[in-house]
Formats: C-alpha cells, structure tokens, sequence
C-alpha cells in the first residue's frame, strides 16, 4: 500500500511540470474535509519513566490513518521532524520530551491527489510537570493538596511548595474552625427549637385540659 502510494506522489510530481499556469491543480475542499474529520480523530496520550531521577516522556497517537502523517517538526528550513507511524492497531510512539514540554502536532494530508503534503490540522500536546515533592512527609494524611500529586500543572520549587502548603494548613484549619462554629449553632438552633415546641405542647395540653373542664362543669 506504501509503495503504491510513494509511486503515484512520484507521478503527481512529474505530472506537475506539464500543467499549465491557469490550469494549476488545487486540493478540492471535499477531500480537503475528509482529511480534516480524520486528522480530528487523531488523539494523544502520554506516559512516563524516571532516567536518573529525570522524569522522560512519551507521547502516543492513536487512530493513526494511511492517508495522513502525523509530524513534529524540529526545524522547517531544514526539514527535520519525528513521524508517528503505526506500529499496530492504529497508534504509533515518540520518546524523550520534556516534563512540561508543549508539543506542536502537525498533520499533513498523505494521498494520491493535489492534497497530498497540505497541513490539514495541528494539535499541542502539553505535557504536565513530575513533581519530585509529591512523596514528601508532608503529604502523608494530606494526599487532596494539590501539590501531593505526582503530575502537576505547573513547575515548583521547594521554597514554593513550603509556602503553598503551608497556605492549605491555614485554609484546612479555618474551613474545620468554621465547620465546628456551625455544628455548634445548629446545635443551639435545635435546642431553641425544641424548647420552643415543649412549650407549644404544654400550651396545647393545659388549654385542653382546660377545656375539658369547662365543659364538665356545664
């Protein structure tokens, strides 16, 4: 299927010389479309593994595609990128980047037409930050900090994780302060409450009562 796709680019090529400038061939909307709805299905995912304590990443592409490639390019003058290719199934594994690394993703159309080399769709990638002060004694008991994550949003240092940690302690103490405060007027709430409906009964029960003896003694 490749050798028969690299034999027809090879004839477009050539093709190419003999057209005309008012008959110049132009990538059709129709299929520029279909390339764009299965450039749209290409997602990725990542994953990682520590090289003498660095976190390295990989990123995969899944829902690979014959009729596109899928690209990083490194250097467009000297035209030097990294392809996706499909090892099985559809997905297809570039290594070594960064932590935090944004990857720009560019997909070009890859048929036997006009369209064929066009940038059909681009993608980032952004990668998330490995935290290296997840594992701290800190957040042992503290694991919902949102710095007690292996992966992060955002790169931190020491000094930054100390401080923003120590900003939790003080919110997680006011917000259980404050919760306390409010068990404890509920509390007095219901008793308020309860007392208040005793002495509704005992309103009701004497008036009953009463009542009930003022009809008796008719």
């Amino acid at each position: 299927m490749k050798k028969i796709k690299y034999l027809l680019l090879t004839v477009l090529c050539i093709l190419a010389f003999d057209v005309k400038a008012d008959e110049e061939p132009v990538c059709k909307k129709e299929e520029m479309a279909r390339l764009k709805e299965l450039a749209k299905k290409v997602e990725f995912d990542y994953d990682y593994k520590l090289v003498n304590d660095k976190a390295v990443f990989s990123i995969t592409a899944v829902n690979l595609n014959d009729d596109l490639e899928v690209l990083i390019i490194d250097d467009y003058l000297s035209l030097k990128y990294q392809q996706f290719k499909d090892s099985g199934n559809g997905k297809g594994t570039l290594n070594n980047f960064k932590s935090g690394e944004r990857v720009v993703v560019t997909i070009k159309g890859y048929v036997a037409n006009w369209c064929s080399g066009k940038t059909v769709l681009t993608k980032t990638v952004k990668l998330p930050y490995y935290n290296y002060y997840y594992d701290a004694e800190k957040c042992k008991g503290n694991e919902d900090f949102k710095y007690c994550k292996q992966l992060i949003d955002s790169n931190i240092t020491k000094e930054s994780f100390d401080n923003e940690f120590a900003l939790y302690l003080k919110n997680k103490e006011s917000k259980s302060k404050g919760e306390e405060e409010e068990k404890s007027d509920n509390s007095i709430l219901y008793i308020i409450i309860g007392v208040v409906s005793g002495i509704v009964a005992i309103g009701a029960i004497v008036m009953i009562i009463s009542n009930t003896k003022k009809k008796n003694s008719l």
